[in-house]
């Protein structure tokens, strides 16, 4: 097997672009928008960007803030690694006496006094399954075959669910974490000027940004630091809602209802079950597909339900991993680019970009999944088909969450409309006469655009309009303009008419 290797960044474009976008013009919609359309990498400053969006540096705050808030959580991490290493040799050696049936008073004293106490073989199986999960992830790079690194990561994991004991680790958390690992790890660099950094806090009246760019860009990204950016990268992202696909963390059962009921956009299409209750990755399922599916494309949902479709299958998966699972992992950060950077988790909020991008990809390959049967169905979405560019996908769930604000509205949501009836032209291959010969009038009246005199070339085979067919259902996931309007509808006209 061929390993994937992932260099480094570029130093001095990293420094050049933390420079322009970070210290000179520093604007959070701007860092948004680029996040929007997948050029957070190309521009060298994804590392810091997904900082600023998990609020690891508020993005309010000034540079002076940040660094003394960086500095603050670097120790802090250090302590909580430092706890460990003395927790873990404790017990290690109170292992050791008891197989050499050595018994200590003082060591029995401090074992019952012990705030972090926890029984040694449980952390030694807690351990094997962060190494066996972790044995499992992204191993098509090379990166995730090194020793040094597969320890960071499971020291990370292992702290976090000593930290955490609420919930503590569970399978899926490995997948989170070594996504921020690949964002984080091309842009950090041995770090030869942390004397400088100090007088820069200090004497703040003298600061000259651009001059001091590569000194400040080394403190945020040095390589000694790495592994403590990365347990606060990931231990902020929990806090930001993934820790709630795992547990429900509510006093009560009635505040935990008050939380779905918030969720909830359609709340008189969706009744949420006991079981519901008890597991909230289930519950976000359900809630994807019987509240939100059912009201956005109804036929699609009952024949889910005529198949015996169980769509927690495949949504579990995408959702606690947050689809690393089903694309390469390039496009993964992209994706993760658009969930972090989505207004949501910045107020604290539930990830609702992950459910709009799992509803784009199903819509997205509408067209078959109505064809086909229960196995069929699994295959497709276990084994998601691969997409040429992720920011349609993206562009997509934006639209996507476009159309659901309008129906919420009671507003006409001409996007869905369309993407509707391409479904249905293309199931059938002809449509009834009745169904469909309204749909050019009724689409012209709301076109008054120039753009729609185009020519449209006829269609001569039914095999060019199958063809014409899917290009035209390409562009319902980027931009239509009024041109592939009248090529829809030339399209249906077609199929209305082919015999």
């Amino acid at each position: 097997m061929n390993l994937i290797e992932i260099p480094k960044k570029n130093k001095e474009d990293c420094i050049n672009s933390f420079a322009n976008f970070i210290l000179k013009d520093y604007s959070l919609d701007n860092l948004y928008k680029l996040s929007m359309i997948g050029e957070l990498g190309e521009k060298n400053i994804r590392g810091m960007a997904w900082k600023i969006f998990m609020e690891v540096l508020p993005a309010n705050d000034s540079i002076e803030k940040w660094i003394e808030k960086l500095q603050y959580l670097r120790q802090e991490y250090k302590i909580l690694s430092d706890k460990m290493t003395k927790k873990q040799n404790f017990f290690k050696k109170e292992e050791e006496n008891k197989k050499e049936n050595i018994i200590d008073i003082n060591n029995i004293r401090i074992r019952k006094n012990s705030l972090v106490f926890n029984p040694y073989h449980e952390e030694k199986e807690t351990k094997k399954l962060i190494n066996l999960d972790l044995d499992r992830t992204f191993q098509e790079l090379a990166l995730f075959h090194n020793k040094e690194i597969k320890n960071k990561l499971s020291r990370i994991l292992f702290i976090w669910d000593n930290e955490n004991h609420d919930l503590g680790y569970q399978q899926g958390m490995n997948d989170i974490l070594s996504i921020i690992f690949l964002c984080l790890y091309p842009y950090y660099f041995p770090n030869e000027k942390k004397i400088s950094i100090e007088s820069i806090i200090k004497d703040k009246v003298r600061i000259n940004i651009i001059e001091n760019s590569e000194i400040l860009y080394l403190f945020f990204h040095d390589e000694e630091e790495f592994e403590s950016d990365l347990y606060i990268c990931f231990n902020n992202i929990m806090k930001k809602g993934v820790k709630s696909l795992y547990d429900f963390d509510f006093e009560s059962k009635d505040k935990q209802i008050d939380y779905i009921k918030k969720l909830l956009l359609f709340k008189n299409e969706f009744n949420f079950e006991k079981e519901d209750l008890d597991s909230p990755l289930n519950f976000r399922c359900n809630m994807l597909i019987k509240e939100k599916l059912k009201k956005l494309d109804y036929e699609l949902y009952n024949h889910f339900n005529k198949i015996g479709l169980d769509c927690t299958i495949f949504l579990q998966r995408w959702l606690k991993c947050i689809f690393n699972r089903e694309f390469e992992w390039k496009d993964a950060l992209i994706i993760w680019d658009a969930v972090i950077a989505s207004p949501e988790i910045q107020k604290g909020y539930n990830l609702s970009k992950i459910d709009l991008i799992a509803l784009s990809m199903i819509l997205r390959i509408r067209n078959i999944l109505i064809l086909c049967g229960q196995n069929q169905c699994f295959m497709m979405l276990l084994q998601y088909p691969r997409i040429e560019s992720i920011v349609e996908l993206i562009i997509f769930s934006d639209k996507l969450e476009e159309a659901i604000l309008d129906i919420i509205a009671g507003r006409r949501s001409l996007f869905l409309e369309n993407v509707k009836n391409f479904i249905i032209n293309y199931k059938n291959n002809k449509v009834e006469d009745k169904k469909n010969k309204n749909i050019k009038n009724n689409t012209c009246d709301n076109l008054e655009n120039s753009d729609y005199n185009k020519e449209i070339l006829p269609i001569k085979s039914y095999e060019e309009g199958v063809e014409r067919l899917g290009n035209i259902f390409t562009k319902y996931h980027s931009q239509m303009s009024i041109s592939d309007e009248k090529e829809f509808l030339n399209i249906i006209h077609f199929f209305n008419n082919y015999k």
